[in-house]
């Protein structure tokens, strides 16, 4: 059975994200990677993160590789870190788009109710929706904070602003 409830999450998700990087790319292009002491070293190492975890979560949902097959994710995680970290905010919104349009076909024909077992953790594809969502939830925040501490304002992504602009 499909679920709407992912599929709306994961437009959020979605949305929330374009929404960040939209906002960053009107800010001087050197704030990204300008070093700052907070949970990561940059916002743009932030805006990393949330993309090598939401593909390795989209990796596991579709079984191109299993949650114990640590080389593989190892080996991926590296080889993503290099694709991206050069990429200006412009090309990383593109790799973003597509590994969104990937979720989305995913989540739109996948039974979302089915339990797979990731090492020990047994998860509903729904849950493991909901766990993406809330990672880049988690993350779009430290980079509000991250955007503060360099004299910027953050953008509003929660939820109800969501919710608020579909209903325009």
């Amino acid at each position: 059975m499909m679920s709407n409830h992912s599929i709306k999450l994961f437009n959020y998700n979605t949305w929330a994200n374009k929404t960040l990087l939209n906002h960053l790319m009107q800010l001087p292009s050197e704030l990204c990677h300008e070093n700052i002491k907070s949970v990561f070293p940059s916002i743009f190492d932030t805006l990393m993160h949330i993309y090598i975890v939401d593909y390795g979560w989209h990796s596991l949902l579709t079984r191109k590789y299993t949650s114990d097959d640590y080389e593989a994710i190892r080996s991926t995680i590296a080889r993503l870190t290099e694709e991206v970290k050069a990429l200006n905010l412009q090309d990383f919104g593109k790799k973003q788009d597509l590994l969104s349009k990937s979720y989305y076909d995913f989540v739109s024909t996948t039974d979302m109710e089915q339990t797979v077992i990731y090492s020990t953790l047994s998860m509903q594809h729904s849950e493991v929706i909901q766990h993406v969502v809330n990672h880049g939830t988690y993350h779009r925040g430290n980079i509000t904070a991250m955007l503060r501490q360099l004299d910027h304002a953050g953008v509003p992504t929660d939820y109800s602003m969501y919710l608020y602009q579909s209903m325009k």
